[in-house]
């Protein structure tokens, strides 16, 4: 008795595995935002331009049930995508120099220190290129991207299941 109830237990659990679909955000091909069921979403209606947010319940092919209300994909104006983003080349970057300029002038003082090459006192030269590249990371490093994604001219929300190749578990 017990292995049937395990069995079909295992059979239930498999079988909402498969079921769950996925919102996904796509531009040229490429997945912009990734939301599944379950996942808190932040949106921007058409009508008023008003906010709205809630946690997906349901997907369905045109319009998805969320704790808040029900929405059709057409209606949707902005998406959040701000969590959905990785660093960025201009974080990775703007770190790179921000570093690169504080560690210059570190290393002219290490090499000054330990070899006594050069003068005591911080060159001029050395100063500008490193508040240049410091500068120019600290400018990077300011750079946000917007937090909402328009939905139309290029960018376009789809339902996918398990079977679309760009399911992802």
């Amino acid at each position: 008795m017990k292995k049937i109830v395990l069995l079909s237990l295992l059979l239930i659990v498999a079988g909402s595995g498969f079921s769950q679909k996925q919102l996904v955000m796509l531009h040229r091909g490429d997945i912009v935002a990734r939301f599944g069921e379950g996942q808190y979403i932040r949106l921007i209606l058409k009508k008023n331009h008003r906010y709205t947010e809630g946690h997906i319940i349901e997907l369905y092919d045109f319009y998805m049930i969320t704790s808040s209300d029900t929405i059709q994909f057409k209606d949707i104006l902005k998406v959040d995508v701000h969590k959905q983003r990785g660093a960025g080349y201009t974080k990775i970057v703007g770190g790179a120099l921000l570093i690169g300029g504080l560690g210059y002038i570190a290393l002219d003082r290490l090499n000054y220190s330990v070899n006594n090459i050069g003068s005591q006192d911080i060159d001029p030269s050395v100063i500008k290129a490193s508040s240049i590249a410091a500068g120019a990371g600290l400018i990077f490093l300011m750079i946000k991207p917007p937090r909402y994604q328009h939905v139309g001219s290029g960018y376009f929300l789809h339902t996918i299941d398990y079977n679309s190749p760009f399911y992802q578990h």
